[in-house]
C-alpha cells in the first residue's frame, strides 16, 4: 500500500475537490493507498518520512510555501505537480505583473478592511518577490495539468504512478477534441465571450471569439468550447511548444490588426501560465 500525501499551497483547493469528484472510482483507488498527510481533510501537524507519492496543489507565493515544498521533496519518493497552479503558476501567477508592495497595499488599504492601510506584521509568512511553479524550487517527477485536472485524468495518472509507470499526458491540442466544425475561416474581428451569440456548431475562434484551443494541451474533453465558452488554456502548453503565450500570439497573428485592439493580451494568453513562461514577470525600473 502506497503512502500518499496531498497539500494545498498557493491554490484554491479545486484540485482537491476534483480528486473527490472521482466518486465511485475512489473506491478503486483508496484500497491501494494510505493518505498519511492531508491538512485540508485531516489533523496532521508534521509531514512524515517515507511518503511514496505527494500530490502538491498550488504554486510558491511565500516563504512558508518554499519551506514546505523543500521538506516535501526531502521526505517523498515521488512529487507530483497536481494541477496548473503547481505546474505553471495558474491564475495567482498573474500577480507577477505587480510587485509585492503593490499587492499588499491593494489588499490592506481598501474600504473593506478596518486596519487603515497598516500591513500585518505578526505570524504572517513573508511573500516571495513573485509566484513560481514548484519546479523552480524542487525536482518534480510528474505533472497532472488542469484547473482543475479532470477526475478521469487524475484517476489514470494515479493508477499509472502506483504501478511504477509515468502518467501519459495527451499530445493533442484541445481543438483535436472539440466537436465544433472548422472551415479554415479567418475571423474579421475579435469578440469577447459575452458579445453576441455564437453558432453552436462552428469553431469559436473562426467566429471571432478568443478561444485558445489551438495551443492548449488536450485532456479535458474540450468541455468549455463544447458548452459554448472559449478555451482559456488551463491545461498549459503541449510538449512541442516552447511557450504557450508565444504559440498563441503566433496563431492569432493571422487575424491581423484586430488583435492589436484586444484588451489584456497578457491576461488572455498567459492566464494560467505566466510564472512558467519565457517572460514571466513585469520588471519596473
Amino acid at each position: 500500500m502506497a503512502k500518499v500525501g496531498i497539500i494545498q499551497l498557493c491554490g484554491c483547493s479545486g484540485c482537491h475537490i476534483s480528486f473527490l469528484d472521482l466518486h465511485d472510482k475512489l473506491l478503486e483507488v483508496l484500497p491501494n493507498i494510505e493518505i498519511v498527510y492531508a491538512p485540508i481533510i485531516m489533523d496532521a501537524k508534521e509531514i512524515p518520512d517515507g511518503i511514496d507519492v505527494f500530490l502538491v496543489e498550488g504554486g510558491i507565493r511565500n516563504k512558508h510555501d518554499e519551506h514546505l515544498i523543500k521538506e516535501i521533496r526531502e521526505k517523498s519518493k515521488i512529487v507530483v505537480a497536481f494541477g496548473t497552479c503547481a505546474a505553471y503558476g495558474g491564475i495567482p501567477g498573474l500577480a507577477n505583473l505587480y510587485d509585492k508592495e503593490e499587492l499588499l497595499k491593494e489588499v490592506y488599504n481598501t474600504d473593506s478592511t478596518d486596519n487603515k492601510g497598516e500591513m500585518p506584521k505578526e505570524e504572517i509568512p513573508e511573500l516571495t518577490d513573485v509566484l513560481r511553479p514548484i519546479s523552480d524550487y524542487v525536482k518534480v517527477d510528474y505533472v497532472i495539468p488542469g484547473c482543475p485536472p479532470c477526475p478521469d485524468e487524475i484517476a489514470k495518472a494515479l493508477e499509472a504512478i502506483l504501478k511504477g509507470e509515468a502518467p501519459k499526458l495527451s499530445k493533442k491540442i484541445v481543438c483535436d477534441e472539440c466537436p465544433r466544425k472548422k472551415e479554415g475561416v479567418v475571423p474579421e474581428k475579435i469578440l469577447r465571450s459575452f458579445e453576441g451569440k455564437p453558432d453552436p456548431e462552428k469553431c469559436l475562434f473562426e467566429q471571432g471569439y478568443t478561444c485558445l484551443g489551438m495551443g492548449t494541451r488536450a485532456g479535458c474533453g474540450a468541455k468549455c468550447p463544447s458548452a459554448g465558452m472559449p478555451c482559456r488554456g488551463c491545461y498549459g502548453k503541449t510538449d512541442k511548444s516552447l511557450d504557450l503565450a508565444f504559440s498563441l500570439a503566433n496563431a492569432y497573428a493571422i487575424v491581423g490588426e484586430p488583435v492589436l485592439e484586444m484588451p489584456d493580451k497578457i491576461g488572455l494568453f498567459n492566464r494560467f501560465t505566466l510564472p512558467a513562461s519565457l517572460l514571466n514577470r513585469k520588471i519596473k525600473k
